[in-house]
């Protein structure tokens, strides 16, 4: 655990420098010395600081009755499951953290989730890893509807056939204590088959 904190600080710190080095690079090119003008202080500002569409993540946290329906394909019946997620905000209600615990397939199955904002590229944005896979995925996305309806998409590898495979994630809000979310595969030809359905209410 130690290394890893340690791994941690060091990557913040490298950060840091990074961007410091390429701030004074550009300087350099006007002979300038590296330091920040009041623009760049408020770009980095707009950058950092938490937004509407941060405040989503205080109206969800707490802890969910989380009910789940799995599709293995078109026509069939679904996989039912009941399980339990909790949301917490983190550093200032910049991030959602999720996790989801119970039994999937017949097999106990525990899954995490980093959701935020990017304040500079303008997406919703989600990482996810569970222990069903050793993968860590990534998502991004928009959002309508006043930002109750969430969509966003990502590209895996197919463990089986070695393929790419794209979905689409659909978030919606009902109200404060439901929402639902909804995966689907997206085919070649861009058709779409509805693979996964969790329904979420506040415990």
């Amino acid at each position: 655990m130690k290394k890893i904190i340690l791994a941690l600080i060091a990557l913040a710190v490298a950060t840091v420098l990074a961007t410091g080095f390429v701030l004074a690079q550009e300087k350099a090119k006007t002979q300038e010395q590296p330091q920040l003008s009041p623009e760049e202080m408020a770009a980095w500002q707009k950058a950092a600081t938490p937004g509407p569409h941060h405040q989503h993540y205080a109206e969800v946290a707490g802890a969910w009755k989380a009910e789940t329906k799995i599709w293995m394909q078109p026509g069939t019946e679904p996989m039912l499951s009941e399980m339990k997620a909790t949301c917490e905000v983190l550093f200032d209600g910049r991030y959602c953290v999720e996790k989801i615990e119970g039994m999937m397939m017949g097999m106990p199955f525990q899954g995490m989730s980093v959701a935020g904002y990017d304040n500079v590229k303008g997406k919703h944005t989600m990482v996810w890893i569970d222990n069903m896979g050793t993968g860590t995925i990534y998502s991004e996305g928009d959002c309508s509807d006043n930002c109750t309806v969430e969509t966003q998409q990502y590209t895996f590898k197919d463990p089986m056939t070695g393929k790419d495979v794209k979905v689409k994630m659909v978030a919606r809000t009902i109200d404060k204590n439901k929402h639902v979310l909804e995966s689907f595969m997206i085919g070649d030809d861009g058709s779409e088959f509805k693979n996964m359905e969790i329904v979420y209410t506040r415990m």
